[in-house]
């Protein structure tokens, strides 16, 4: 917003910046501090601006940066407004027991429930003769199901697991304890019983009936990630929220900003992937627990029972070691720059060995192209091949580098002709020394980021020489190599472009161009990748995801991993679906409209307009105008909104319309709605209202 119209910082009175410890945090990191730079020097000076963290360690170097030396912080760490117990499991007898342990001091045992897991033995199928047993003693995140299922009806569960395809994994273990006779009370009953038939409707409307996800949200089981659909994860925070669900298996999307009502939290890892989590995330996760407000205590329970059984094992203690470490929120990591990452060393696979790198010189082959930059890093490669460096290991580290050079472009392209003279050197300077990075930097590092700036500056002088193009790429958030190419192929494609009748020949024209700079890693591991371009048409004609699932599933098509192809699971075709195209593909498609605006302004208004039309039917995955003014009204599930919009099929698509339609016929709305979740008939109140 603040690229296409700058002149709205000068309207902002209160400026409030939340989840504040952001700045290191992947891609998101450097777009939250370019965007925090522009606004400190876009704004008025007597702006009041408010940065919120639960876990924010170097507070005041941050407020200094952000607000000045009377930067003021308002500390809560010592401030704990709910009681919370820690326990672990101890399963060295025959029943299981849970150690309750003091938060500050893990060391010191405060009392423990003796006798509280025990093994069920479950049904055998077929031809099976081994014994199989609920849960096993090595398996953690058996047990962990074991003690939500025993504690949900005391209050809330949520499962804790650090990978998405975790989460699908608990929920395959409980479908198939239940189908092999376990004998727990059913969490639903311990739910709102309607409320859980609405939510398995979504699910299967969105999921399919034979997903393990829709099996499990008919025990009243519910999954909380980022490959859930939207309309889905809003649907279970509420319902948890108003007490009408008691249990969800999550990853770590729960503790950024979701205010839900934990009574219990259930850690089946600390691991996210091959890193464990970091210590502010831990804190941020954990707040969940016992939420002020909602809880007047929380319990917080580890199931891998070897971190307590094992802590005094020479070889096994470190797990011990390690989850302290967690639990002690002196160890919160400071908030630090994703810009600064450019400083830091490339790691091994195993990260064993690291290699420093010097960030001008990567800068230097960046700017003299992909040949240069495949050459820089496959060198390193091949000279430490002893030490566990690969070249697929390098380039996923070069990649993220390239990102935060490529933002650092469009962030200086968006400045260059504010002034109408560009950026001068001190210009350029100036915006270097704005960021946290610099602020945060020592002398040394501080030279090289003035510098860097600079080197980039000088590509885009000597690229984008055109101050018209400089500003329209300074919109599209792309970096100079990617605009450059973008612009070359729209040059090429624009008449093509204007021939196209409808979205659908737009999208099949511009897929090339999207498809190339589509990031996301499971879209670029499709085999065969054409089909994807079958699977972007269903998805804006608001194909629901099972179908849209079987169309991978018919093709045959494979995740390419390395050198084994493995088969499409249902989480993936949402991740390329809500990331991929809804992201990657609108930004693609945003440029194109950019570009086409400025290098043939005349008789294109048409296709700007359908361009910026199908940007939002890709972006939610819609079929129709009204579909898209109902998901944006809040009924945020595409299953919904399509299902309203049928009803105002050939009606005008404004908002305004919408409104007024639902009013006038709100018995009819209230009958489509009434199927779905308890939010969704929250939004219609809410309109009718």
């Amino acid at each position: 917003m603040l690229r296409h119209a700058p002149e709205l910082a000068e309207n902002i009175g209160l400026l409030i910046y939340d989840e504040g410890h952001q700045f290191d945090s992947g891609t998101r990191g450097i777009t939250y501090e370019l965007l925090l730079t522009s606004l400190k020097a876009m704004v008025p000076g007597e702006v009041q601006t408010i940065l919120i963290s639960a876990v924010i360690s170097n507070a005041e170097s941050v407020g200094t940066w952000l607000n000045g030396e009377d930067s003021e912080v308002v500390s809560g760490t010592n401030l704990s407004p709910t009681y919370r117990t820690v326990a672990f499991t101890s399963w060295l007898d025959q029943l299981g027991r849970l150690e309750f342990v003091t938060q500050d001091n893990p060391d010191n045992r405060e009392f423990f429930v003796p006798r509280l897991i025990e093994q069920h033995q479950l049904q055998l199928r077929g031809k099976e003769r081994k014994q199989r047993l609920f849960p096993e003693k090595t398996d953690g995140q058996a047990i962990a199901l074991f003690l939500g299922l025993k504690l949900a009806g005391n209050g809330s569960v949520a499962i804790f697991c650090g990978r998405k395809a975790t989460a699908s994994s608990l929920c395959e273990k409980v479908v198939d304890a239940y189908d092999r006779g376990i004998s727990f009370t059913k969490p639903v009953e311990y739910s709102d019983q309607a409320e859980v038939e609405r939510l398995y409707f979504l699910y299967a409307s969105n999921l399919g009936a034979e997903a393990i996800l829709t099996q499990s949200a008919a025990l009243g089981i519910f999954t909380h990630h980022g490959n859930i659909p939207q309309g889905i994860r809003l649907a279970i925070e509420h319902a948890i929220k108003k007490g009408l669900a008691t249990f969800v298996i999550c990853t770590s999307t729960l503790a950024q900003g979701v205010n839900l009502p934990i009574r219990y939290l259930i850690v089946t890892s600390v691991y996210q992937g091959t890193e464990c989590i970091k210590v502010r995330d831990f804190h941020n996760l954990i707040g969940r627990a016992g939420r002020a407000g909602m809880h007047t205590e929380g319990s917080l329970l580890f199931t891998d029972h070897t971190i307590y059984d094992k802590r005094n094992v020479h070889n096994n203690k470190w797990r011990w070691t390690q989850v302290k470490g967690l639990l002690d929120p002196s160890n919160l990591e400071p908030c630090a720059s994703t810009l600064l990452s450019l400083f830091e060393p490339l790691y091994s696979d195993n990260r064993r060995y690291k290699i420093s790198m010097e960030p001008l010189e990567f800068v230097k082959a960046y700017i003299d192209g992909v040949d240069e930059t495949k050459s820089y890093y496959s060198k390193i490669a091949s000279d430490n091949l002893d030490k566990g460096f690969t070249i697929d290991g390098i380039e996923k580290q070069i990649a993220w580098r390239m990102n935060i050079i490529s933002s650092i472009e469009s962030y200086l392209m968006s400045h260059w002709d504010e002034t109408g003279v560009g950026l001068q050197e001190g210009d350029i300077n100036e915006l270097a020394k704005g960021t946290l990075a610099f602020f945060l930097a020592d002398d040394e590092q501080r030279g090289q980021i003035v510098e860097l700036f600079n080197l980039l500056a000088q590509n885009i002088e000597q690229n984008v020489s055109e101050a018209s193009l400089r500003k329209i790429f300074g919109k599209t958030l792309y970096g100079v190599r990617t605009s450059i190419e973008i612009e070359e192929w729209v040059a090429e494609h624009v008449d093509d472009l204007i021939a196209c009748t409808d979205h659908e020949e737009i999208i099949v024209a511009s897929w090339p161009i999207i498809e190339k700079n589509i990031q996301n890693r499971t879209f670029k591991k499709c085999d065969p990748p054409e089909i994807l371009r079958d699977v972007v048409v269903e998805w804006i004609r608001g194909k629901p995801f099972h179908e849209l699932f079987a169309i991978l599933s018919s093709a045959n098509a494979r995740i390419i991993a390395k050198t084994q192809r493995r088969r499409f699971k249902l989480d993936h075709i949402i991740d390329i679906c809500e990331n991929a195209f809804a992201y990657d593909g609108t930004l693609v498609l945003g440029a194109i409209a950019e570009i086409i605006e400025l290098i043939r302004p005349e008789n294109t208004g048409d296709l700007i307009s359908k361009l910026q039309e199908l940007q939002k039917r890709l972006k939610y995955g819609l079929p129709s105008s009204s579909a898209i003014t109902l998901y944006e009204l809040g009924f945020a599930d595409r299953v919904i909104a399509i299902d309203i919009s049928l009803f105002f099929e050939g009606d005008s698509p404004n908002k305004y319309a919408i409104i007024r339609g639902i009013k006038e016929n709100e018995h009819e709305i209230r009958r489509i709605i009434d199927k779905y979740p308890a939010y969704f008939q929250m939004i219609l109140y809410d309109i009718l209202t």
